[in-house]
């Protein structure tokens, strides 16, 4: 008869140690646990995770090598340190897939070695054959793989220490731990963000929606006031002809008022034609059915013109007309009669917003390939609310039905699509109400004329003593009414 051994008093206490051991473990891990659970920022997680488990295994230095997306869905590796300056890692490789580092990274083993040097996977890959210059020194080395409840490799752990035979089981099996928990907390911390980034989405997309839905609104009552508008504009002058038309009809009707009568509607069908170009022009370019006959002419050339014609209201409101240089003659490849339509826009928005007695001038000049026009008043001026918007089509400054001034605003619309049309560009400028208005109107000077002044032309070479230029036919000059 054989009887039961009794556990010595050693194999008690070994037993009891274990047990200990193994308590103070899980209590490691819980507390472990329990940070990582609470972090949600993953740059944060994962250095938190690194900072641990360098601390538990008393590795002189711990790295955490892991792989993120882009929003591109691109997979690319990040990697934080514990217990060595960053500096020391930036000019060194990333792990590669060798047979030291690969069952790491691809999550296959840990990996526990007590002495790298003396280990057959060691020194076998090139270029360097063992560590990169630079360095530190490794001998004892302990990797574990992260990998996620769906299987995903999410990265991999690794630590070293100068010194053999540093890590034990003990510290293996802690790290597999942490590496259990790493996962779930990084798990966790990415669909925190993927919420994050959702409800971001949500907001943007319902900021997005909302501002749609009031520029919609803002929209219909445009188009709302615009066809008001519209409606006011083309049935002043209507009622004019109208009624001046039954004065003409009567017997009673003398030579001065049948010449008033006249001169009225003259104004008033010349005031409707505008109202229906406009109309015109704005259906044109919003249909795409805009086109342009170019060719060399003449800015100066095209403001006589337009000062010509404006002259009569500029002086019935004794206001300044002027142009500088007064007899300039600068080429510019364009439409003609365009162009005199985005002078002449802007020369008359200018008398019509500038009081009695104020200056409405006009500035030609080139420099860096372009031709420059400027128009300045010194009228009312332009708010610093409505600035941004002056080249809105059915935009204007008081649409109400008060007004004082006629017009359906399309006119600084028209200049901007014409003005792009040449290549240029049109900028508003003002210090705000009753302190006037500048419009700067850019365009591309000929290539004839570039070519010129890179042969070492002088810019005023393209310009005769007669007022003429060597790319336009000769001007005659429009005598200025006094």
């Amino acid at each position: 008869m054989v009887l039961p051994a009794h556990p010595t008093e050693a194999h008690k206490r070994s037993a009891g140690q274990d047990l200990d051991e193994e308590i103070r473990i899980n209590e490691t891990l819980q507390r472990i646990g329990a940070v990582l659970a609470a972090e949600l920022d993953l740059d944060k997680l994962v250095q938190r995770i690194t900072d641990e488990a360098t601390a538990l295994t008393r590795a002189q230095f711990g790295a955490f090598f892991y792989t993120v997306r882009n929003e591109a869905g691109e997979s690319f590796s990040l990697y934080t340190l514990s217990g060595v300056p960053r500096e020391k890692f930036e000019r060194l490789p990333l792990p590669r897939n060798t047979p030291l580092f690969g069952p790491t990274l691809r999550g296959e083993q840990v990996i526990r070695i007590d002495d790298v040097l003396e280990d057959p996977r060691y020194g076998k890959n090139p270029p360097y054959h063992g560590m990169p210059k630079g360095h530190l020194p490794v001998r004892s080395y302990l990797a574990v793989p992260v990998v996620s409840r769906s299987g995903e490799v999410l990265g991999g752990l690794f630590f070293g220490h100068a010194e053999t035979g540093v890590f034990t089981e003990r510290d293996e099996r802690v790290l597999v731990g942490i590496a259990g928990i790493a996962a779930v907390a990084i798990d966790n911390a990415r669909l925190y963000k993927a919420s994050e980034d959702a409800r971001c989405q949500a907001e943007v997309a319902h900021r997005q929606a909302e501002d749609a839905r009031r520029e919609a609104e803002n929209a219909n009552r445009l188009k709302d006031e615009f066809l008001s508008l519209v409606s006011h504009e083309l049935r002043t002058p209507i009622t004019a002809i109208m009624g001046w038309t039954q004065v003409l009809s009567r017997d009673t009707c003398d030579a001065e008022t049948r010449a008033q009568a006249l001169g009225a509607i003259d104004r008033s069908v010349r005031a409707q034609i505008r109202i229906i170009d406009d109309l015109l022009d704005v259906s044109r370019i919003i249909t795409g059915k805009f086109g342009l006959a170019r060719r060399l002419t003449d800015l100066g050339e095209i403001t006589r013109v337009v000062f010509d014609v404006v002259r009569p209201a500029a002086e019935a409101k004794g206001i300044e007309l002027s142009v500088t240089p007064e007899h300039a003659s600068i080429p510019v490849f364009g439409d003609p009669d365009r162009l005199r339509q985005i002078l002449w826009n802007l020369v008359a928005n200018a008398i019509k917003f500038t009081p009695r007695g104020g200056r409405v001038g006009v500035e030609l000049s080139r420099d860096d390939g372009l031709v420059h026009m400027i128009v300045r008043d010194t009228g009312k001026g332009i708010s610093p609310a409505f600035l941004p918007y002056v080249f809105d089509r059915f935009r204007q400054a008081d649409s109400s039905a008060s007004r004082t001034q006629g017009g359906l605003g399309l006119g600084l619309a028209i200049v901007r699509h014409l003005v792009e049309m040449h290549g240029g560009t049109v900028k508003a400028e003002s210090a705000g109400n009753d302190h006037g208005s500048t419009f700067t109107v850019s365009l591309p000077l000929p290539a004839q004329v570039l070519e010129g002044s890179r042969d070492g032309e002088s810019k005023t070479g393209d310009y005769r003593g007669d007022g003429t230029s060597r790319y336009a036919a000769p001007v005659k000059h429009v005598p200025r009414r006094t």
